[in-house]
């Protein structure tokens, strides 16, 4: 099977399954990030925003009270996103049933592209970037949020590695340094960045994507083997019998060069 369908296939099979604890738990969580989209985008009234792999369109629905116009394109909880816009009755956020590898729309239609925790899961991330160039015109913007792991070449394996046994739909989380050179070496200028950090119980974090019990067990295991060097990078802690983790994240701003 050809790798981008097959990734396209899992993606589906995973947000679609877990949309109702995925939207109940991180619409919340979240929000700073979701805001600092916005904020660092420099939207105007009279922009055309594209939101890709848009989910359930948190950052889509923020950027319609902005913009004169946003779509969202995803592959799945698409009709969370139709349901949490008719309820706030936002008149001007399209959604589009399609695929971030080869977006059907025409060169310079938009003046924003916004991506937020979704870049993780392309398994094409540099052709992404170039479909994003392409739908924008000269100096046109882009704000990228993603999660981050470790800078440390063995910590980031190690996170990926578990990361991949959470969710299926994963391919690869990188390091601040990492995304940074991804944008730049793709036609954009990185104007500034912002980075959030948290920290979350393991078993909330299990709960967004909800893994098999099996799955769960051997995640926390390979954790707590982990906790003396810090080998995910993820700030470890066990507080009773508690396990707790820092979520690190980003949000990019770059123009179109």
């Amino acid at each position: 099977m050809n790798p981008v369908t097959d990734q396209r296939q899992v993606v589906r099979q995973v947000f679609t399954r877990s949309t109702e604890s995925y939207v109940s738990r991180k619409a919340k969580v979240d929000r700073l990030s979701h805001e600092a989209m916005v904020r660092l985008s420099g939207v105007k009234p009279t922009d055309w925003v594209l939101e890709l792999a848009c989910g359930p369109a948190f950052v889509g629905l923020l950027f319609a009270e902005k913009a004169q116009s946003v779509v969202g394109i995803d592959l799945a909880q698409l009709e969370k996103a139709a349901k949490l816009r008719n309820e706030r009755g936002v008149n001007n956020l399209s959604l589009i049933d399609g695929d971030v590898n080869s977006l059907p729309l025409t060169e310079g239609s938009f003046n924003v592209v916004a991506c937020h925790k979704a870049f993780h899961h392309f398994s094409r991330p540099t052709h992404v970037l170039q479909e994003i160039r392409r739908i924008l015109p000269s100096h046109g913007k882009l704000v990228l949020g993603d999660s981050l792991s470790s800078e440390d070449p063995a910590k980031n394996a190690l996170h990926n590695e578990i990361e991949k046994l959470r969710d299926p739909s994963h391919v690869k989380m990188y390091a601040l340094a990492e995304l940074q050179a991804a944008v730049s070496l793709s036609g954009f200028k990185v104007e500034r960045y912002e980075v959030f950090e948290d920290e979350r119980d393991f078993y909330w974090w299990m709960s967004v994507i909800n893994p098999p019990a099996e799955i769960v067990e051997q995640i926390k295991s390979r954790l707590i083997r982990s906790l003396p060097n810090d080998g995910t990078g993820l700030g470890l802690r066990l507080k009773g019998e508690r396990l707790w983790l820092k979520r690190r994240s980003v949000v990019i701003a770059a123009v179109k060069t």
